[in-house]
């Protein structure tokens, strides 16, 4: 099951780099305008400073949003910021606000949860974006006891939209964006090893890449599909952005030059913002859940993510390590219809 799942990632990632710049040509002739109703909404971006997040959160904030930069470096954020006020000229005062968050520590998205909740204000948009790949690099766990890759583009992000449900079932029609990757396709999720040393011959830094990608996706699955039986408005979105020259891929050999066929930064951000901002989204919504390619239409995820069982092990198991009750959802819904 593994061989066929790393041959059919390596076919889609293939695809992926011989077609994205053909699949989005009307994107470029077109370019993406934020709707007017996004003024004054309330937006998280993670990992603003570099990339495709920052790219977002710079669209956003000149488009009007309130948004939240939620990163490590909030010293580099600051700067960003007034940054994105100057290049304003002054004509606008931006609503940017930067607030610590470190994806390796699940007590540092307790603490940033913990901080947000008590204003009581609605949050339109959690945009997941933050990521790592540790190429090259051995098997490594954080202080949690989970690895780095699971914890960091799966965990940490799952734990923090469902710390983050009672302000977003606040907004009148709230969005979860998880920025995903066709490298899902390359594995599969078996969820009782996630916290367990492999050997170091067998452990492939891409592979653990594309599981925490993987887990993520069928984690939202189960949680879009939760919201919608509790008749909540949240919508669940992943999205693959491309392959994006960003600080991200430059570890992988023969991606530290620019290429034609990769997208820079804005190119990739470009379907994030349609996920986050496009009425079109929620027609192709199912289950509350959709997930979405670079040229900014409907994609397909991995068979695994499509098995509605295996979705629901990666559930039950983010739960438990993450040290969420099982009903959390539950009682977090039915708290808000009170």
């Amino acid at each position: 099951m593994e061989r066929r799942a790393w041959l059919r990632g390596i076919w889609e990632m293939v695809k992926e780099m011989l077609c994205q710049k053909i699949l989005t040509y009307h994107l470029s002739s077109s370019p993406l305008l934020l709707p007017d109703q996004f003024t004054g909404l309330s937006v998280i971006v993670t990992g603003a400073t570099s990339g495709i997040g920052l790219c977002t959160a710079r669209e956003l904030a000149l488009g009007g949003a309130n948004v939240t930069i939620a990163c490590r470096n909030t010293k580099a954020a600051r700067e960003i910021a007034r940054g994105w006020q100057q290049e304003a000229q002054g004509s606008v005062k931006l609503n940017v606000e930067v607030m610590a968050l470190d994806l390796l520590s699940l007590s540092s998205v307790r603490s940033f949860a913990g901080e947000w909740e008590p204003r009581k204000k609605p949050l339109d948009v959690l945009i997941n974006n933050a990521g790592i790949l540790r190429m090259g690099e051995p098997q490594r766990f954080s202080s949690d006891g989970i690895e780095q890759h699971l914890q960091v583009n799966h965990v940490a992000p799952a734990l923090l939209s469902l710390l983050l449900l009672p302000s977003l079932v606040r907004a009148s029609s709230p969005r979860i964006i998880n920025v995903n990757s066709v490298a899902h396709h390359c594995s599969v999720v078996d969820a009782e090893h996630w916290n367990l040393k492999v050997e170091d011959s067998r452990f492939s830094s891409i592979r653990a890449y594309g599981t925490s990608k993987l887990a993520q996706l069928m984690f939202l699955k189960i949680l879009a599909s939760k919201l919608l039986e509790k008749k909540a408005s949240i919508q669940c979105i992943a999205v693959h952005p491309g392959i994006v020259t960003t600080n991200l891929v430059r570890q992988v050999p023969g991606f530290r030059k620019k290429s034609f066929w990769r997208f820079d930064p804005a190119q990739g951000a470009r379907s994030v913002l349609f996920c986050a901002t496009d009425d079109q989204v929620a027609d192709n919504l199912v289950k509350g859940f959709a997930y979405y390619s670079s040229n900014c239409k409907p994609g397909k995820v991995s068979p695994q993510a499509g098995d509605m069982e295996s979705c629901m092990g990666v559930w039950k198991k983010t739960l438990e390590i993450s040290r969420v009750k099982l009903d959390y959802l539950e009682q977090v819904l039915d708290g808000a219809s009170n």
